[in-house]
Formats: structure tokens, sequence, C-alpha cells
């Protein structure tokens, strides 16, 4: 979507300090009023809502003491929940856009489609809203598949942030990414990596990258631990198994047929401008 953003170059970075920053106070202000009005957990989680996985229903009614107020609590949290799906969607759906218009997925002549009328990627959109449903269903079925489900996102997340800082990284330390005055007479090369106006430069900004790709990995394997100690087939968190069928899938796919189709992001301008 940073596509589509005028000044992107300027306008995403700060839109991601800004937001980390502010749900970062918001959720630690959250976390702490919710434990303050939690004296008794165990109470809370053998609740009705907290035996259907809503704890925090009984924490809003125990805290207000009147249905009519929890109500309208727990409605503008379930209003919070719909706004962000739909971002969710749409971010999701963007992205499958973007790899079927690079050919870097199966079916990508059908992923990259546009409504010639909406200027919208319904395809996509119908994809990402297939695959949520789907989810959901599993949720019903079996809450253990649905959190392997859930670990599998979240390990893929953060291997897309980690790769992504562990290149940045190795880069960084070979003095690889030029600075925006060595462009003035130079003529712009295909794939050159030049500094934007949004980072640190130096010892600092390797330290930092650094320790993102430290902390990104740590996760990652934290997100393929079971449970419980000693778990059997039933309670075993299998999602290490499903994530590696997913990158051998991609590795075939990829040296099967996506390599013959797939030569990296479309690049629809210039990358780089002088004014």
């Amino acid at each position: 979507m940073a596509e589509e953003t005028k000044g992107a170059n300027y306008v995403i970075p700060w839109c991601v300090v800004a937001t980390s920053v502010l749900n970062g106070i918001l959720g630690l202000g959250t976390l702490l009023s919710m434990l303050y009005v939690t004296p008794n957990i165990e109470a809370v989680l053998d609740s009705p809502t907290g035996k259907l996985g809503f704890p925090f229903m009984q924490v809003v009614l125990d805290s207000v003491g009147s249905y009519a107020g929890a109500t309208v609590m727990i409605s503008i949290v379930i209003a919070m929940f719909v706004f962000a799906v739909i971002a969710f969607l749409a971010t999701a759906s963007r992205i499958v856009f973007a790899f079927g218009r690079d050919k870097g997925l199966p079916f990508w002549q059908t992923m990259a489609k546009v409504h010639p009328k909406t200027a919208i990627p319904n395809y996509a959109i119908y994809i990402i809203t297939g695959v949520a449903c789907f989810v959901g269903i599993i949720n019903i079925g079996s809450a253990a598949a649905f959190n392997i489900i859930l670990s599998i996102g979240i390990s893929s997340l953060y291997s897309s942030y980690t790769i992504t800082e562990l290149l940045l990284l190795w880069r960084r330390i070979r003095g690889d990414i030029r600075k925006p005055s060595e462009m003035a007479s130079y003529t712009w090369q295909a794939n050159e990596l030049v500094w934007g106006p949004f980072h640190i430069p130096g010892v600092l900004g390797i330290a930092l990258n650094a320790f993102a790709v430290c902390y990104g990995t740590m996760v990652i394997i934290f997100c393929f631990f079971p449970t419980t100690v000693n778990p059997d087939a039933a309670h075993m968190n299998w999602a290490c198994l499903i994530t590696a069928a997913v990158i051998f899938f991609a590795i075939a796919y990829y040296l099967i047929y996506a390599k013959k189709v797939y030569q990296g992001p479309v690049v629809e301008i210039a990358p780089y401008q002088i004014s």
C-alpha cells in the first residue's frame, strides 16, 4: 500500500514509529488496568465467557458491576475488532495482489486482476476472505489446530521481518548502501541501494539491526514450542512441521515454475529521483 502513498519514503517510516509508540503506550495502559481489576484470574477463566475464550468480558462485567455498562464497553471492543479486520483484509489482499502482479504466486494471472470500475483487486480479496473463513471454521472444530495456525502466522510474520533485517544488516556491514549525496552525478543502476531520508547511520544502526535479528530469531523459535512440558501428540505444537511443509512447497514451486516467470518486484516508477 506504500505504492499509493505520496512521499512514502518519509510518511511510511514515521507512521510505523508513531503507531508503535502510540499502540505501545495504550497497550501498556490497558494491560495495567486489566491486571489491576482482575484479583482472581482462575475465577475469570472459569466464568461462562472465560470458558468460551473471552475472559475479558467477565473482567469488564466485574469492574463495571452492570450488564448494561459491560455491554456498552464490550460493544466498543467488538467495533474495534471489526475495524481492525477491515484493515487486515485490505493489507493482506494488497499483498496477495502485489505478489500476483509480480508473478510470485500460483495462479498469479487471477490474483493480479483489478476491477476496471472500482480499481480494487477483487480476486485477492475473495481469496483472503475465504482463508479467514476457513481458519474460523477450524477454530470451531479444534482449538489446538487453531492455535497451530496462529503460531504459523506469528512465525511467518517475524520470519519476514527477520529475513529483511538480516539482509539489511549484511548490506550495512559490507557498505553496499550508498548515500544520496553520492548520487548527484551518478547514473542509477538496476538493483542499486541508496539510503532514504529515514535511517540511522553508523554503528548504532548496525547494532539496532543486529538486535532486531536476534529478537526476531528468538520469537520464531518460541513460536514452535508446545504449551506444556512433555506433550503428547494431541498437545504437540505442529506449527514447525507445517511451516517446513510450506517452505518446501515454496522452494519446489520456484524451482519448477516460478523461476521461469518471476523476475522480482515490478518497478512502476523510478526508485530514485534527484530534483
